[in-house]
């Protein structure tokens, strides 16, 4: 497996490749050219600062295939899958619907274990009967999750953004064979929080583990400057910043993966279009992707997710 991030001006160089596995564009709702490859392909409304980019994830021979509304690929041992459904209604339907048919799909092609996840809607702090539409997706999400989970399903790693347009748009990546989840020590597990944020807490991992290929792969969750349950440093983005990046370190230091661990992609997500602070260390070393997004808590200003690997 590969992720990388790929000039949109310059999708025709990976059009023919057999062995992409997914195709996320940013900055529009809608693919910016036509697309001619086989791969899931779609259009994320989040802003890149700079010219606009793909997210390209590859792996072996991919087998691409569509239904019940879910565009999907899978090579034997990875499965990418996204969905596009409306979310001008209420977000929790849509969020129960979105992830009923990517775990169907998932299921009938054999890829049953949760690996990563990411989420982006529109108003994602609007107020939807009186619950904001974070705390609607929160439950519609725990609701489709729960049969996976009564079968000893794990919940995966996981990123939810707020878009300024556009549809619920979720993809994920599944595999056949269980990761491991890992916590962060400095932070109490997301589905545990307490109902001060919702009646129904956020059903994803810190980050998950998976060895594959001679390789150990860390798919770490959306990361903010959150200390325990609480945020931390509102209004001042530099302080959740180290916040955040000393969160990222410790979930890499619990998930053991040895000292010739490498961050191989980080993708930042910003409240507003300033400057960025300067990363720390080996972060500042891998590919960055910075995009402009709403965090899920509004007090938060940035958010970060990355991939690190370890091994051949």
């Amino acid at each position: 497996m590969r992720i990388f991030y790929h000039p949109a001006e310059r999708l025709s160089e990976i059009e023919n490749r057999c062995d992409v596995l997914g195709v996320v564009a940013y900055g529009a709702t809608e693919p910016v050219r036509a697309w001619c490859g086989q791969a899931p392909y779609l259009g994320v409304a989040l802003s890149p600062h700079g010219p606009p980019v793909c997210e390209v994830i590859t792996g072996g021979m991919v087998k691409p295939g569509a239904r019940h509304d879910v565009r999907y690929a899978h090579d034997g041992e990875w499965l990418f899958a996204a969905i596009a459904v409306d979310a001008s209604g209420m977000i929790e339907t849509a969020a129960i619907g979105a992830y009923e048919r990517l775990l169907r799909v998932a299921g009938e092609e054999g890829y049953g274990c949760l690996i990563r996840a990411w989420q982006y809607f529109p108003a994602i702090h609007g107020v939807e009967e009186g619950l904001e539409r974070y705390r609607q997706f929160n439950r519609g999400r725990h609701q489709a999750l729960g049969g996976h989970l009564a079968r000893g399903g794990i919940r995966p790693a996981a990123t939810c953004i707020g878009t300024h347009a556009g549809h619920l748009t979720v993809y994920m990546l599944a595999r056949r064979a269980p990761g491991v989840a890992i916590e962060n020590p400095r932070q109490v597990a997301a589905y545990r929080y307490p109902e001060t944020y919702g009646p129904r807490p956020p059903d994803f991992v810190r980050a998950m583990k998976v060895a594959s290929d001679g390789q150990q792969w860390l798919w770490i969750s959306g990361t903010a400057a959150i200390v325990g349950h609480e945020s931390r440093a509102a209004g001042d983005i530099e302080a959740q910043m180290r916040e955040a990046f000393a969160n990222l370190d410790l979930v890499v230091a619990s998930a053991d993966l040895g000292e010739d661990r490498r961050v191989v992609a980080t993708k930042i997500y910003m409240r507003g279009a300033g400057p960025l602070p300067a990363l720390p260390g080996p972060w500042a070393r891998a590919p960055v992707l910075v995009l402009t997004g709403d965090i899920c808590r509004s007090e938060l200003l940035i958010e970060i997710e990355a991939v690190v690997t370890a091994g051949v």
